[in-house]
């Protein structure tokens, strides 16, 4: 069985309901989402095993190689390039690592690099495993500590009885 808080304005007790069900289950693995503000680790005091940073890739651009095409930039949808002469300007925040300058640039100026946006924690609080994901502050993309939580899942196998909690907050519109 999963079990999924999810939604609903802050403040309305997601934590605290998604926790009370964890507690009164035998078999739990509890995975918090609201990568954005964790809080189900204050109502239960995991160990922490281990800390995974989380990057998404962003361009480099080699300035030896680049014409000043304007091909990356052009491309780019969220403007995390802009061309001023024959410099280009990288804004890493505000890239969503598609690679998609990479494969347009005609003189294979730029390569990707990692840039850590946050940390996956992992342990155990109880007799449940845990899971948290925590966003760099000020870093505004929430998705991929999400989904790699969500890749770290294992679903629980113990007979018929498997159980997950996975309280989540979601931005409003989305």
């Amino acid at each position: 069985m999963i079990i999924a808080v999810a939604s609903g304005k802050g403040g309305t007790g997601k934590t605290t309901v998604a926790v009370s069900i964890a507690l009164s289950l035998d078999v739990v693995q509890f995975v918090d989402c609201d990568v954005e503000e964790p809080n189900a680790a204050i109502f239960l005091r995991p160990v922490i095993a281990e800390k995974i940073p989380v990057t998404m890739p962003v361009p480099e651009v080699d300035e030896s190689k680049c014409s000043g095409c304007r091909k990356c930039a052009e491309l780019c949808a969220y403007n995390a390039l802009v061309v001023i002469g024959k410099r280009v300007l990288v804004f890493p925040h505000m890239c969503h690592g598609c690679g998609g300058c990479t494969l347009i640039c005609p003189e294979k100026a730029i390569a990707v690099k990692p840039r850590e946006i946050g940390t996956i924690e992992t342990g155990h609080a109880h007799s449940m495993e845990f899971m948290q994901g925590i966003l760099n502050v000020g870093d505004p993309m929430a998705t991929p500590i999400i989904g790699q939580l969500r890749a770290r899942q294992r679903f629980l196998h113990t007979g018929y009885r498997t159980h997950t909690v996975r309280p989540a907050r979601f931005a409003s519109g989305g």
